[in-house]
């Protein structure tokens, strides 16, 4: 029996289901090889359907990646968002500290990558500079410009003495440091003998964060 054979769905099977699994599959194959190189005949292949079906659900190729992105990606915004609404809310009196700010928007971000689902989004995202360049604006503009610059105004309370463009630039060098780390290129364990896991993304945070704080608040 083939894998399509195997994984093709009844006919009774739930939309939601159906919806699901192509997901799955459009989400790991975009990883792994990319928008160009992942076709849409290999995605409804492995996730037995045929292409009338993935059409129906998802439309054109470029409706689909948005769609896989968009699964993982919006869980990360909206955990920084609740993180920054809890940080307002305790810190009412006064400017966010720079390492709760820090913290509470890095962490969402690379911890996703402890789930099979977060760690796929994660490779779409770290390869995004490699897609083409309208489908890249455009999903990352749809997801995090929102958040990003409600944390923009966060860090500029806290860091008044930056002024406002050194501050977008040190906070692009922030976004490209964990995006970087999230690539997992094997330079880390190549330069530590093996005694570093780029893997270890609770280790990563730990690291990360003094990193950013420094360099954020640097004169």
């Amino acid at each position: 029996m083939t894998v399509t054979e195997k994984t093709r769905p009844a006919a009774t099977e739930p939309v939601a289901s159906v919806r699901n699994r192509i997901l799955d599959v459009a989400q790991e194959l975009f990883s792994e090889l990319g928008y160009s190189a992942a076709s849409t005949r290999a995605i409804a292949q492995a996730a037995g359907v045929n292409l009338a079906q993935l059409h129906y659900h998802f439309g054109a190729k470029r409706d689909l990646f948005k769609a896989a992105y968009l699964r993982g990606a919006v869980q990360v915004t909206e955990a920084r968002s609740k993180a920054l609404a809890e940080a307002r809310t305790a810190h009412a009196e006064g400017p966010i500290p720079l390492e709760v700010l820090v913290r509470s928007f890095v962490t969402p971000f690379m911890l996703a990558g402890n789930t099979p689902a977060g760690r796929a989004t994660m490779r779409m995202h770290a390869r995004l500079h490699t897609e083409p360049d309208d489908i890249s604006k455009e999903v990352l503009s749809t997801v995090y410009d929102e958040t990003t610059l409600a944390y923009v105004t966060e860090f500029q309370k806290v860091l008044p003495h930056i002024s406002h463009e050194t501050l977008c630039w040190r906070l692009y060098f922030m976004m490209g440091a964990y995006r970087y780390t999230l690539l997992r290129t094997g330079r880390l364990e190549a330069m530590s003998g093996g005694a570093c896991d780029s893997g270890d993304f609770d280790r990563a945070v730990a690291e990360i964060v003094p990193f950013l704080c420094a360099g954020l608040s640097a004169p």
